[in-house]
């Protein structure tokens, strides 16, 4: 019996790296199908346990337990199960755009959630910094800066920020997430030159990225440590997040928690609140909270069973 990881998932396969070795394994219709709360049981990042055939490919007997740091999505069309994008990591990176196409801050602020939910670290990177103004973006990231989340403002294009970036990832498994045509993989491209992931442009009809990585992927870093390249996201639905859950993901109003008048404040709009004075005081960033909102709408509510197991 032999260990790897799950490095590349296909529908129908996926390739695992075993002592050196990249070995393709099929995925009999106990892996591909779904299984209770998942739309399938195994994810780029998982740790398998496999037996190397006659014909040079493995087969795969069994997952090793994960350790936390997810990143999971909820699936669209899949009646609301979890979808992992990528497990057993330890960082997210959430890599938005300066400009072509606009800055998502929503989309953005979904990541963080996410990597808070997950129990992974978060960095913010906003590529393409060499289409913004000088000190454009420093507020923003001073933002960031505040809540203890690495950001960073780069650009594959001059290399400007690249090193920051080599720095976050050395020696750490890291998922880079965020939408299509943002740079995602020209800036792992810039990191490591060598890798020659797909690089797409923008679609000037639409002002939207063009998908180029098509698979989720785990590659090995020269400098220590994997990253996990991900196909470009335009909606990323939370999994397993209700809204009492929500503000314990903004690390920024976690500390208020139990400062309000009312025990089941939803922190929008009831009086004696002390996440909406703290937006009042300029504690807590307009911006922040304002996607804390629109978050907190699409969420379900509570639910006592679920409740009852915490």
């Amino acid at each position: 019996m032999h260990s790897g990881v799950v490095i590349r998932l296909d529908s129908a396969s996926c390739i695992v790296r075993c002592d050196g070795l990249d070995l393709r394994c099929a995925l009999p219709g106990k892996w591909r199908l779904t299984r209770r709360s998942q739309t399938r049981p195994i994810a780029v990042g998982d740790r398998v346990r496999l037996s190397l055939q006659p014909t040079g490919e493995g087969a795969l007997e069994g997952i090793e337990p994960r350790r936390a740091g997810k990143l999971s999505r909820r699936a669209a069309s899949e009646r609301g199960l979890e979808q992992v994008v990528a497990a057993n990591v330890d960082q997210l990176v959430a890599v938005a755009a300066a400009a072509d196409p606009p800055l998502n801050r929503g989309l953005l602020e979904r990541l963080l959630v996410s990597a808070e939910h997950g129990e992974m670290g978060a960095v913010v990177c906003l590529n393409k910094a060499d289409l913004a103004q000088p000190g454009q973006l420093d507020g923003l990231l001073a933002v960031y800066r505040r809540l203890g989340y690495a950001a960073l403002a780069a650009s594959a294009v001059t290399g400007d920020g690249v090193d920051g970036l080599r720095g976050v990832l050395r020696d750490k498994t890291s998922v880079v997430a965020g939408p299509s045509g943002v740079g995602k993989s020209a800036l792992l491209n810039a990191v490591q030159p060598g890798l020659a992931l797909r690089v797409g442009d923008v679609s000037a009809a639409t002002g939207k990225g063009r998908h180029t990585t098509s698979a989720v992927s785990l590659v090995p870093l020269d400098i220590g440590g994997y990253v996990v390249d991900t196909p470009g996201i335009r909606e990323f639905a939370l999994y397993d997040l209700e809204r009492d859950e929500l503000m314990h993901c903004f690390p920024e109003m976690r500390e208020l928690f139990g400062q309000c008048r009312f025990a089941d404040c939803s922190h929008t709009h009831e009086p004696d609140c002390a996440v909406i004075a703290a937006v009042g005081a300029g504690r807590i960033d307009p911006g922040r909270y304002e996607s804390y909102c629109r978050i907190y709408e699409s969420l379900p509510a509570a639910d006592p069973a679920k409740a009852a197991r915490r």
